[in-house]
């Protein structure tokens, strides 16, 4: 389900809006990435098999941006590919983030899983200075709950720390704490551990609490 940190719809302009996107510059941008497994808010989603994943991005300085990634999936639906939308800037010295992503699921047995925004999200997030809050919630609005995060870039560092909590109205909740190293642009190194759950009894067993670390490469492709 994407670095979803990166998900983001709002589409439609007035007029004027219209011409400055007519007239300024755009961006298409690709890369491959490899990790060490696959780590989704503090959930090992692949049994510890490393995943291959690559996207495919569109950015308007307008703040407009649509994408598309894929991967190798996980150990329970398989290949992933996800597609998303958003718009992104500031206003004033808080940056904000508003978006939507499906995530589809083609190898999947659920038939449920395949098909566009059957399993979605919309998204917003905020920022200022080093730290930023986003918030996560199904596009399906009978879905109870939500999921948030809180991040800290530290300052001087190459280090930033992430606080994830998932937020279900029948109580299967957990949090998680995941601190990362990033060696260089394209390395980077992190921990992830869940320190807090609220889960039915019969959930029992879901969650692998114990450590666990994520190596990742990411290679950019010049378009």
């Amino acid at each position: 389900m994407k670095k979803l940190s990166q998900v983001i719809a709002i589409t439609g302009a007035l007029t004027a809006g219209v011409a400055t996107v007519q007239t300024a510059q755009a961006e298409i941008s690709a890369s491959v990435d490899i990790a060490s497994m696959y780590l989704w808010r503090g959930v090992n989603l692949g049994d510890g098999t490393p995943v291959v994943s690559g996207s495919l991005d569109y950015s308007h300085e307008s703040g407009l941006y649509a994408g598309v990634w894929t991967s190798s999936g996980d150990t329970s639906y398989g290949t992933e590919t996800d597609f998303y939308v958003g718009f992104a800037g500031e206003a004033g010295s808080v940056g904000y983030d508003v978006g939507y992503a499906t995530y589809i699921y083609p190898d999947s047995s659920d038939p449920e899983l395949d098909k566009f925004d059957d399993s979605a999200e919309y998204h917003l997030g905020l920022s200022y200075d080093m730290a930023s809050l986003t918030l996560y919630k199904s596009s399906d609005f009978d879905v109870d709950g939500f999921y948030g995060v809180i991040g800290v870039d530290v300052p001087d560092t190459s280090f930033s720390v992430a606080l994830g909590s998932t937020f279900d109205m029948e109580s299967n909740n957990w949090t998680h704490l995941d601190v990362t190293y990033a060696f260089n642009d394209s390395v980077a190194f992190t921990v992830s551990k869940i320190v807090a759950e609220d889960l039915d009894k019969g959930e029992d067993g879901f969650l692998d609490k114990s450590a666990k670390y994520v190596v990742s490469y990411s290679l950019p492709i010049e378009m």
